[in-house]
């Protein structure tokens, strides 16, 4: 039982959920380690997600859709950083953790009355009284 359940909770650990962190300053936070992904607003209120973004000069240059585009900073209005949320990854854990939790005592021999309580039946000499 044990062996199915720890690639699951390994696979939901490591990818977790994330967050979009404004970058308050892109040009410095961008050259300190850039994140694996962006996501750029344009003048035009248009998001833009980028991957595997590098800072060359004033422009930031990455994969769009799968192509290699550069964008100057100038023309961007905001700047995020999609990273990891221990917060969500953790309530997540929780939620699954509870889900088959309550799985589990659902589906427990313990809830069949089969062999687990004593069998009563109603007198018919005696109306109100069961023999058991």
């Amino acid at each position: 039982m044990r062996a199915p359940v720890v690639p699951c909770w390994l696979i939901l650990v490591s990818a977790g959920c994330r967050t979009a962190v404004p970058l308050a300053s892109p040009a410095r936070d961008l050259s300190a380690g850039p994140p694996r992904t962006l996501l750029l607003t344009d003048a035009n209120h248009t998001v833009i997600r980028m991957t595997d973004a590098r800072l060359t000069g004033d422009t930031l240059a990455g994969l769009v859709n799968g192509r290699l585009t550069a964008i100057p900073l100038s023309r961007l209005t905001a700047v995020r950083a999609v990273v990891p949320s221990s917060e969500k990854t953790v309530a997540l854990a929780m939620a699954v953790g509870g889900a088959v939790t309550v799985a589990l005592i659902m589906t427990h021999p313990w809830n069949d009355d089969e062999g687990v309580s004593i069998k009563c039946v109603p007198d018919p000499e005696s109306p109100g009284l069961y023999d058991c």
